[in-house]
């Protein structure tokens, strides 16, 4: 066995000093000891073929196509001028190719070569290696780095390379979770060709002239029905499928997602499972050079020049080539299946035939319909809504999940389990609740969270997707104390407002701190958890809030990159005078009530020590004093919904864990707002800075005319309420519904742009906004209102706002539907 190591993260790039004037500008992306693996032994050079030659247009006006055939040393063939040369001014820097990928061959060589024999020991040895070689060769050749620069918005040369160091092993869990089997052709006169793509994709779903193939993309390898097919030389190819496709293929979609799909996780394999049983004729070779071939990016060559022409010989289409690539059926047994082993200490370490190391959580799958919905039956997706309300007319791309429990659904069962087991479906009352919360009652809510929750979520299939609507992603401070503020105060102007959930995931954390293991340390978070989580509910069962959990929970490759781009720039934070007051000032209220939940003893001696340090100031101060401040004290105690109400608790010295959270952060809240077709609202002044510092650069200094509707935007004031009741009651009775169509209309413009946006448009938005804010004006008060008014700061910068880590983040959590950047974000604040 084997442990797949995750992707090099930006600490490990490649960065030298060393600048040379006189660097090897010849990149070779196909390694010439690779293509001398083709060769024939009485020759030492391949027949090369130009798919795509070039055309001269000559002085008389006719068009001369150049020699498509050549025959050349591979020294001669797949290499481009300064495809990885770096520029620092004056100075080229060749270190990519000597270093990084100078190491990459000359380990892949000797994979390469193990793989080839079959000596299972030398496969062991050699296995990340061999994977993270053919990784290189998916993501170094000039289609690989088309396909980075597609994912990312304006790389330079340099960008561009610390992308590919930063991804080039992000394929490999998959693989090496999925069968492997090496096909021979020493029995077919016809060998396997190379071509300047090796790592090539091939699905039977998607034919080379469907969008998923659209240059410079491929079917990605997560498809169930994805086969990576890498020949190792003339006379083996490598042929790696998902296991859940192949053991099944007749009753699976190969367009579908294959179960627990994570690039760049740890995993646990099975180095000696190879199947090599199978020797290929002559057209079960050229079927698979037609892959080969048509997936090229320009570039093949072979041995022999009829090689190069399987097409001629093949009459299957795409789809029936599917057949010569499934393994059989009799040797699968070396894949699949459960694995435990036992650890020091009496622990078990699990994992399924996808990586999972928990059992799969059967309960949270859901049947699809078996007829098709009407219109106003309930959605599919769980959303609440009528189908003909939510997704009937949505694109499947841009549906959540049907097959899974929705994240409503989810919450709903959360909240019904807190209230049974803090006894409030039982005339309980919340004073009842912060007297009586025990520990057992805080490790079963956790409990119930982790099972709603489990490891192995797809959480990207339960968030929306960008589909037109006026969706907001909240990212600040997650407390009952602010989010009834801003965060729920804007609700009534967007069709949904998104808020990360605070609970923490007991799979996240080590079993010290777990709220499991260690309960009585989160009855104050969990208090104030759950009161959040009540003061949402009817916005959550209306819609009108997602209460998501935190995606990193589900992906700790995903985890591990945000926080090292967070500590990467943790130097540069810096906050005013006025945003240290906000923070401290929620801190000082948690230290309060840590005070206050003191026994009164404890109490009097704090008060004793804090009277004491103030010195002469201090003289005088009688005992009544003391015991007037300790009664009023008690009494403020008494009134805050957010403090415990016990007395002679055991755990008091251990103390209690006072978790704050701005969130998401800055790189998972561009994830997630591009994810989900948001834009982002904060009430954050260091939130906001971060935002707005990632305004993408315009290529033109033409003036922006989203500035104007921006700034109409920004000069208006705002009324809004404290009242969570009133605000629910002015997101559903429609006196809203011209300002969100307002905000609807600005955000589908603002995605939809591909070049500078018309004048006219803008002008007619910024019109429909103004009117639609005067009709709004007025906000329904109800018992408890609390209006105030407040100014919404808006930026709308022409190519919206971008953040090249998240980004990565997108690409290697797998997200296919996304925006390209954040057309909007908004800054709340009182007027």
């Amino acid at each position: 066995m084997a442990r797949s190591s995750p992707a090099p993260t930006p600490s490990s790039l490649i960065i030298d000093d060393s600048l040379e004037m006189n660097a090897a500008r010849h990149s070779h992306y196909v390694p010439i000891w690779y293509q001398k693996r083709f060769l024939t032994e009485d020759s030492d050079r391949l027949h090369y073929l130009d798919l795509a030659p070039d055309s001269n247009r000559l002085s008389d006006g006719r068009l001369v196509t150049m020699n498509a055939e050549s025959r050349r040393h591979p020294s001669k063939c797949f290499y481009q001028t300064d495809l990885y040369t770096t520029f620092f001014g004056p100075f080229i820097n060749d270190q990519i190719e000597r270093r990084l990928f100078g190491a990459i061959d000359s380990s892949g060589a000797r994979a390469v070569r193990a793989f080839a024999s079959d000596d299972p020991a030398l496969w062991r040895h050699h296995f990340s290696n061999f994977f993270s070689y053919i990784d290189s060769q998916k993501t170094r050749t000039p289609k690989g780095l088309d396909w980075i620069q597609s994912q990312f918005p304006r790389l330079d040369q340099n960008e561009l390379m610390l992308e590919m160091q930063a991804i080039h092993t992000m394929h490999c869990t998959i693989w090496a979770q999925g069968v492997r089997e090496i096909v021979s052709a020493e029995a077919s006169g016809t060998k396997f060709i190379v071509t300047d793509h090796p790592a090539t994709v091939y699905n039977p779903a998607c034919p080379p002239h469907c969008t998923d193939c659209t240059y410079p993309l491929d079917p990605s390898i997560a498809l169930k029905g994805s086969r990576t097919i890498f020949p190792l030389d003339k006379n083996r190819c490598l042929i790696l499928s998902n296991y859940e496709y192949v053991r099944d293929p007749g009753r699976q979609d190969p367009a579908e997602k294959r179960s627990h799909a994570r690039f760049g996780t740890s995993t646990v394999v099975r180095t000696d499972a190879l199947i090599r049983s199978r020797t290929l004729a002559d057209h079960e070779v050229q079927q698979i050079n037609v892959v080969l071939k048509s997936r090229a990016h320009r570039y093949i060559a072979a041995a022999e020049r009829e090689w190069l022409f399987p097409e001629e010989h093949v009459t299957e289409d795409w789809a029936g080539i599917d057949s010569v690539l499934l393994p059989p059926a009799t040797e699968l047994y070396r894949f699949g299946g459960e694995l435990y082993w036992g650890r020091k200490g009496g622990t078990t370490y699990f994992q399924d035939a996808f990586g999972r190391t928990a059992p799969e959580n059967t309960y949270l799958k859901k049947p699809l319909p078996k007829k098709k919905l009407r219109p106003n039956e309930p959605c599919g997706c769980g959303s609440g809504r009528k189908f003909k309300r939510c997704c009937r007319h949505k694109k499947h791309n841009q549906r959540p999940s049907w097959n899974f429990k929705s994240i409503r659904e989810r919450n709903l069962f959360l909240y019904n389990a807190v209230e049974k087991i803090l006894g409030l479906n039982k005339d309980k009352t919340w004073d009842d609740v912060r007297r009586e919360l025990t520990p057992d009652q805080v490790a079963e809510i956790h409990r119930v969270y982790a099972f709603l929750w489990p490891r192995d979520t797809d959480i990207y299939s339960l968030l929306p997707k960008p589909d037109g609507q006026c969706r907001a992603l909240y990212t600040g401070m997650i407390d009952p104390t602010t989010i009834p503020g801003f965060a729920l105060g804007s609700a009534p102007l967007f069709d949904e407002i998104l808020i990360q959930q605070p609970f923490v995931n007991p799979a996240e954390v080590k079993p010290d701190f777990s709220p499991v293991h260690s309960p009585h340390l989160y009855r104050q978070h969990t208090l104030k958890n759950v009161f959040l989580l009540f003061v949402l509910m009817t916005y959550i069962d209306a819609g009108f809030v997602n209460f998501f959990p935190d995606p990193c929970v589900f992906d700790e490759h995903l985890l591990k990159q945000m926080m090292q781009m967070a500590q990467a720039r943790s130097g540069d934070v810096r906050l005013d005078a006025a945003e240290e007051d906000i923070l401290m000032g929620m801190a000082r209220d948690d230290y309060h009530r840590a005070i206050r939940s003191m026994p009164r003893e404890s109490q009097k001696k704090w008060l004793a020590s804090t009277v004491q340090a103030m010195g002469e100031m201090a003289q005088g101060i009688h005992e009544t004093l003391f015991e007037a401040i300790l009664d009023l004290m008690q009494e403020q105690h008494q009134k805050d919904p957010f403090a415990l109400l016990q007395d002679g608790d055991p755990h008091a010295k251990e103390g209690q864990l006072m978790i704050r959270s701005m969130a998401p952060n800055l790189e998972m809240s561009f994830v997630v707002a591009q994810a989900t077709g948001s834009m982002l609202i904060t009430d954050q002044p260091y939130r906001w800075k971060e935002i707005t510092a990632a305004r993408n650069i315009p290529t033109t200094r033409n003036a922006n005319p989203w500035d104007h509707l921006a700034e109409s935007i920004s000069s208006l004031n705002y009324q809004l309420d404290a009242n969570p009741e009133t605000n629910f009651s002015n997101r559903s009775d429609g006196s809203y519904a011209t300002v969100r169509n307002a905000f609807r209309r600005i955000l589908q413009a603002t995605t939809s742009e591909s070049g500078p946006p018309n004048h006219e448009v803008v002008a007619h938005l910024e019109k429909a906004f103004l009117t639609s804010h005067q009709k709004a004006d007025q906000t329904n008060q109800i018992p408890g209102s609390c209006p105030f008014e407040a100014k919404i700061a808006c930026r709308i910068p022409h190519g919206g706002f971008v953040n090249k880590s998240a980004h990565r983040l997108l690409l290697t959590s797998g997200v296919e539907s996304k925006l390209d950047s954040i057309p909007v974000a908004l800054f709340i604040s009182e007027a």
